[in-house]
């Protein structure tokens, strides 16, 4: 919203008791959904930016009742126009897995229950937990401070009380940069190619820039803070973030179909789909150096159905006091939310949401996008639910 407005309406999609729908058109003249979501009196809940096509999705329907995983997994992703779709349920140490559709739009190739998927924004909680092992070791702090993390980056004043727990719960009054254009990658990047040197060009530059908040003031979902605790955990490892990833969650986890940025993808793997002419799907995979700068946020992380659900069954069990990659006490301090907003039931933790969704218990809950795929993950003290799809 920030880089596009001000907007301008083309018209009105949709308009009923709980949602209006409409096309928007933003400054550089891209064509953009918008989503308004209305309590029961009438106020806004919620406002999302969109792909225009979302606009004809129909509302979701009602799936209770299901009995078999596969036949669920196809009927959704009919239902929801994907080229394909994963999902696996883990319940203790068991995990149920399908895979449903083909690979690339237009042609034959199933996808695979072990092919890796783009995770986006589900890297946020992954990099929690990798902070959350470093404070467990004793090599940081909840309370860590940007200025003690960070002695050498020239910062505004105010960011150098800010904490790391700050940080992991978006309030840390960092810039949010939801998304970039390229040419501020280029100018950030300014000729890098190695991963950590952009993240540094990354954190100086955040970090040069003012404050939208004072530290713990309210909560500002910031891919750019979570960038930030990448470069803090590779500095405090002198190792860069990725290998990090590898060494601290999918190695210990034996996630061994999953990838980071600098990693060689397999060759047959889900393409991501944008909608092209007459909204027919076409293959499209985003690569460059954003995907470094955000790293932390979720940038070029790619797991398995079943990989990323064992990271979710090791958060579930933590929650419900077990000890595992980490202690019991740490996944429940990560698990411990606060209001997004006053008044609102929804909570956000360290890289994790909280909702109560109607008819389920509380979840704690990640999605993410790259634009080209969408994944979601929830984790409860029963059960790990995660949906990936192209």
């Amino acid at each position: 919203a920030e880089e596009g407005a001000p907007f301008r309406l083309i018209k009105i999609v949709g308009k009923n008791r709980s949602e209006i729908r409409a096309e928007l058109e933003d400054k550089n003249g891209q064509r953009l959904g918008w989503i308004v979501e209305l309590s029961l009196a009438g106020k806004i809940q919620r406002v999302q930016l969109t792909d225009p096509g979302d606009l004809d999705v129909p509302p979701p329907k009602d799936y209770r009742g299901w009995t078999d995983l596969a036949k669920l997994t196809e009927a959704i992703r009919k239902d929801t126009d994907s080229p394909a779709m994963a999902i696996a349920i883990g319940r203790g140490d068991h995990i149920d897995q399908v895979a449903a559709g083909v690979r690339e739009a237009g042609k034959t190739d199933a996808v695979q229950p072990t092919d890796p998927w783009c995770i986006g924004s589900i890297g946020k909680p992954i990099c929690s937990t990798i902070i959350g092992r470093l404070i467990e070791m004793g090599k940081l702090r909840w309370d860590t401070t940007l200025g003690e993390a960070l002695p050498d980056v020239d910062m505004k004043p105010s960011y150098k009380a800010v904490t790391l727990e700050q940080i992991m719960h978006h309030r840390g009054g960092i810039p949010q940069d939801p998304g970039m254009r390229k040419p501020q990658v280029d100018r950030i990047v300014n000729g890098a190619t190695d991963p950590v040197k952009i993240r540094d060009n990354y954190a100086r530059d955040v970090l040069s820039r003012d404050p939208i908040a004072k530290p713990g003031e309210r909560f500002a979902y910031s891919n750019a803070g979570y960038g930030l605790l990448a470069t803090i955990a590779e500095r405090t490892m002198k190792k860069p973030y990725e290998q990090l990833v590898k060494d601290m969650i999918f190695k210990p986890l034996h996630m061994t179909h999953s990838y980071t940025g600098v990693d060689t993808l397999p060759s047959a793997r889900p393409s991501g789909h944008v909608r092209g002419p007459g909204r027919t799907w076409q293959p499209t995979n985003f690569t460059g150096p954003m995907e470094f700068m955000f790293a932390g946020a979720g940038g070029g992380l790619y797991c398995s159905a079943d990989d990323l659900a064992k990271f979710g069954v090791m958060h579930m069990k933590g929650m419900r006091g077990e000890n595992g990659l980490l202690k019991s006490i740490t996944v429940q301090r990560l698990h411990q939310g606060a209001p997004e907003e006053a008044g609102q039931s929804r909570a956000y933790a360290c890289g994790w949401g909280i909702e109560t969704p109607k008819g389920l218990e509380t979840m704690h809950m990640h999605n993410g996008s790259n634009g080209t795929m969408r994944a979601q993950l929830s984790t409860s003290r029963r059960r790990a639910l995660l949906s990936l799809h192209s």
